[in-house]
Parts: structure tokens; sequence; C-alpha cells
């Protein structure tokens, strides 16, 4: 599915009874800001030069040229980039689907990822080659198509190898994912260009080109949330960012997060988090 704000390819592949979905978009190798997001996916980066600081609602991680950083999905965060940064990052899941073979890899893999939260790696040459390969390939040509799901694979047990073997940076306890891949990374995406617009559910519907009532079963099983309830947190969460790391105006800040009318974003805040903007400002401020 290819949509009109950016292109991407997704790779499936299975094995055993683990099947794995992977995706990388246009945008993979920018590096800029970022405002607060997340996504239904795991998300990997790879940082080849430069430095990157990723701002969680438990801390902040700072990485370096050749680390890698995973970041698990239905997880708040945020990026920013030195100038001089250059990253890849891919994102991917996965699920179990039948199969007479009794290696039972998803088992396994559910073990290993389903309890990590942030991971951050040293020395992953290994890993950086794999995307780097995956990034080269062209899927549209028949040898390359095979390759890179190869690749994917060669990818996923890489990571399965680190993380049986590394100490995790913080732990969350994710929990296992549901289906709907494609259109679940595609929501995300146009989440993340659109939450301070006042967009609809028969926006986002006709982004993807399904129903608004596909478009709600998906958004219930991805987050657990309603539409509206998932684009107020989203503008909430990133209000409280601008609150509490800038020095913009309660009047910038409403309009950057979509309010057409001050008051609105006043009372949208109050009922959210229990208080006023400015006074959300002050206890930071004291902190």
């Amino acid at each position: 599915m290819q949509g009109k704000d950016f292109v991407y390819n997704s790779i499936e592949v299975e094995c055993s009874d683990l099947k794995i979905v992977f995706i990388t978009d246009e945008r993979t190798a920018i590096a800029e800001q970022t405002d607060v997001h997340m996504h239904s996916f795991w998300e990997l980066f790879v940082l080849r030069e430069g430095s990157l600081t990723l701002n969680s609602e438990q801390n902040s991680l700072k990485l370096k040229k050749n680390q890698v950083l995973i970041i698990p999905p239905n997880m708040y965060h945020s990026t920013d980039f030195s100038d001089d940064a250059v990253k890849e990052s891919v994102f991917f899941t996965f699920c179990k689907v039948k199969s007479a073979d009794t290696e039972r890899l998803f088992d396994r893999m559910e073990s290993a990822f389903g309890g990590a939260g942030i991971q951050k790696f040293e020395d992953c040459e290994d890993i950086c080659t794999i995307i780097r390969n995956i990034s080269g390939h062209n899927c549209e040509c028949f040898a390359s198509k095979w390759r890179v799901k190869a690749d994917v694979t060669k990818l996923l047990f890489a990571l399965y190898d680190k993380l049986c073997g590394d100490t995790v940076a913080e732990n969350n306890g994710i929990g296992r994912q549901g289906g709907y891949w494609v259109y679940k990374y595609a929501i995300d995406r146009i989440l993340d260009l659109y939450y301070m617009n006042d967009i609809s559910l028969e926006f986002l519907s006709e982004k993807l080109f399904l129903s608004p009532q596909n478009v709600t079963r998906i958004i219930s099983a991805a987050y657990g949330k309603s539409f509206n309830e998932l684009k107020l947190e989203l503008k909430m969460r990133n209000a409280k960012k601008m609150l509490g790391e800038t020095n913009l105006s309660i009047t910038e800040i409403s309009r950057k997060t979509g309010y057409t009318s001050e008051r609105g974003f006043l009372n949208a805040f109050r009922k959210y988090e229990g208080c006023t903007p400015r006074e959300y400002r002050k206890k930071k401020l004291q902190n």
C-alpha cells in the first residue's frame, strides 16, 4: 500500500510458526527532530554518524556512532539528532501463524522481545551490515526480493541473539502484537504527520482506503483506544513537552497542537491533565 504522504515497502517472511513483518519507508534515512509519537511496531535505529538523543517517558538515552537502538511498540518518545547525524531506521514486528513444524519459533521470539523495553547495543557491525544490505535491495526485482527476505530473517535472529545475551536499558512489559500489520504502520505514520490538525476518522479512512468501521477496529486492536482518545493523547503529550522544554507562549502551543482557539486548548488541557497549562509549566520549572 502506497500513500501520498510517504512511500514504503513491506516485507513478510514465514519461518515455522513465526511470521515476520518488516517495513522501510522513504524517511528512514532522514535524521531530524521528531515530535512525541509512538508506533505499533518495533523501531530499530542504526546511527552511522553523529549523535542521537531519545526522550522517553522514563528517561533520555544518548546514541553514538555505530550503536543500535530498539524502541518497543506503543511507547511514546521523541528524538533529537545532531547536525551531522546520519542514520537508518526500520520497523518490524512478528506474529504467530499455523504451522506443522514443531520448532515453535514464535514462543522463543516472543519470550525474548515480549518483556523487553528500550535496548541499546554496542559493536553491532553485523546488524549494521544486514540493514545496509536491506536498504540497497530493489524489492521489485525477483532475485532481490528473495535476498531481502533472507536478510530480514537474519536481522531478526541477530536481534534475538543480542536480546538473549545483553542487558536491557529499561523494561516496559511489551505484550503480544495483534494483526492488521501494514495498516497499523500506516496509521502510525499518518498520525505522526497530522496529529496537530483537526483530522477526522473519515479523513484517516480515506487515506487508508478503508471504511471508518474497519479503521476503528484496527485502532482499538493496535492501541486499545478510540480514534479521538488517541488523537487527544498525542496532542496533549506534545503540548506538555513544549510547556516543559520551550519558552513558547500558550497561544503558540495551542496553535502548534491544532487548536483554533486558545480557550479550546485550555479547556482540553485542564480536562486531560487536571491543571492549566501555566500551572503545569510552573510545576515543571520547579522540578
